[in-house]
């Protein structure tokens, strides 16, 4: 049977958020056996976010952590899960992105080669070094690793092992382009101070 909809599960639990600020907690209390998937959705548009960006990416790095080491289930430290945020601009934005969402959805279908627990390793410690590219402080660096971990986490509740390939693709163009602005700002930075 193929998985629901990722665009219409999205859809769901915007629906059923308070009208005011929510948490972490109120999020994983809300996702169903998939949290894996969805959790890396939901921070991976919440790092896009300008304003939210910063606490998004440090919450992404607990998930990949925990799928590297074989977790079956997310969890935070208690100062990160109670850290509460806007979720009405967090609900615009997911309608705004939601037509591409469903554009992805109609090309995917279920692709799954790969054992489950070889597929949650990997896409752990890339999501990991996404969210790691998304803290350093460059203007606009948050949002193409954001979109990336979004591509990464619809290929996944998708079970598109093709999506899924290309998203790794675009992490290691993302990682690769961050690592040579970070080379050439540091060449920059050592040939003004030997002058």
């Amino acid at each position: 049977m193929a998985p629901p909809q990722t665009s219409q599960i999205l859809a769901d639990l915007v629906a059923k958020a308070p009208d005011g600020p929510v948490d972490l907690e109120w999020l994983l209390g809300n996702l169903d056996k998939r949290s894996f998937g969805l959790l890396l959705l939901l921070l991976g548009l919440l790092v896009i976010i300008p304003g939210i960006a910063t606490i998004a990416t440090l919450a992404l790095l607990f998930p990949a952590v925990e799928m590297m080491l074989g977790r079956r289930a997310p969890s935070f430290p208690r100062v990160i899960s109670k850290r509460q945020f806007d979720f009405k601009r967090f609900k615009r934005f997911t309608i705004a992105v939601s037509p591409m969402l469903q554009a992805i959805e109609r090309i995917s279908r279920p692709r799954w080669d790969a054992r489950h627990d070889v597929i949650d390793r990997l896409v752990g410690l890339v999501v990991f070094l996404l969210a790691f590219s998304a803290g350093w402080p460059l203007p606009l660096v948050n949002v193409i690793p954001g979109m990336v971990v979004v591509l990464i986490a619809v290929a996944y509740l998708q079970e598109d092992g093709l999506l899924l390939a290309v998203a790794m693709a675009a992490a290691l163009l993302c990682l690769l382009g961050l690592g040579f602005t970070l080379w050439a700002s540091v060449s920059a930075v050592t040939e003004w101070m030997a002058h």
